[in-house]
């Protein structure tokens, strides 16, 4: 199949014809912001590996799931991102590699992309847990069943991956039903985080009115709607992220005649999301924030001693 002069590429290339203007329009650039997402990726997940480790007070469940995710996370800065660029530029050159490579990467796809938006889904759960239990979350989520949720996730998506490479168009239905299912938890969890942020502040407004000046209420106000409008943050990025790409599996199974190269994007922008995620846990997350500037701080000193013997 792979030397077939009739071997199709997605959106019903073939490749025996020459690449023409529209495609290298489509593909040039994709390759391009693919490439410019491989160091940010590793960069900031291999910050988060390399701090929470030496940090005890990290050692909870909220950030061994937090790992878990910088793991795939990473993995997709390396190998998934390169794997994309291959296939792009072997789309243009019209190489017999190409059905090769494109197993590769929806194998890839699937064992990592969807890993890490299970364990996102994973975290708002948990985070969920910890504000509306938070006298039993100690109890009911240990670092233990969090380490199992994470092995679940990685077991469950290899066996996936395998079975991608017999049954493709099922399995890439499969894995559409797998992200509509995280979104639709992670859609009803977050509103519900919103709930209980709001509600809280709204306790502590009511707490503070007797004693604050009307200045002060109105900086507490804007302050618990900040908070409330913060948690959906993760919850836009991962939306954004991930629904493109399953429209676009969806129409490349059902609807081959109306996919076109420019679905190639979808699968950038999914991986923009391994990109944005350690930054988002910098901004939010200040323990983690705290350590990887120390763990930087650190670094940088060991730099400068080593440059002034």
């Amino acid at each position: 199949m792979a030397n077939s002069t009739v071997d199709m590429m997605p959106g019903g290339l073939e490749s025996d014809e020459e690449s023409s203007p529209f495609e290298t329009s489509v593909i040039i650039p994709n390759s391009v912001l693919n490439a410019l997402l491989i160091p940010i990726c590793i960069a900031g997940n291999v910050l988060v590996l390399a701090a929470v480790p030496k940090n005890p007070s990290l050692h909870t469940p909220s950030t061994i799931l937090l790992s878990s995710l910088a793991v795939s996370d990473l993995f997709v800065g390396f190998p998934v991102l390169p794997v994309n660029i291959a296939i792009a530029l072997i789309t243009l050159s019209r190489n017999s590699s190409y059905s090769r490579l494109s197993q590769a990467r929806i194998f890839l796809n699937i064992q990592l992309c969807c890993v890490s938006l299970e364990t996102m889904t994973a975290i708002s759960m948990d985070r969920y847990l910890a504000l509306r239990y938070h006298m039993r979350y100690p109890n009911s989520m240990t670092s233990k069943r969090a380490m199992y949720v994470a092995a679940t996730f990685w077991c469950k998506n290899v066996i996936l991956s395998l079975l991608s490479i017999w049954k493709k168009n099922t399995i890439l239905l499969v894995a559409v039903v797998f992200v509509a299912l995280c979104l639709f938890i992670s859609s009803i969890t977050y509103n519900a985080i919103y709930r209980i942020v709001r509600h809280h502040q709204h306790q502590i407004h009511t707490q503070q009115q007797a004693v604050q000046s009307m200045n002060a209420e109105q900086n507490l106000k804007i302050q618990g709607k900040k908070r409330a409008l913060n948690t959906f943050i993760y919850y836009i990025c991962m939306l954004l992220c991930y629904f493109p790409a399953a429209v676009s599996a969806i129409i490349w199974v059902n609807y081959k005649e109306h996919w076109n190269i420019r679905w190639y994007f979808t699968d950038t922008i999914t991986c923009m999301n391994s990109a944005i995620n350690p930054f988002l846990y910098f901004w939010r997350n200040r323990e983690v924030r705290e350590a990887v500037l120390k763990l930087v701080r650190k670094r940088l000193c060991k730099t400068d001693e080593v440059v002034h013997m």
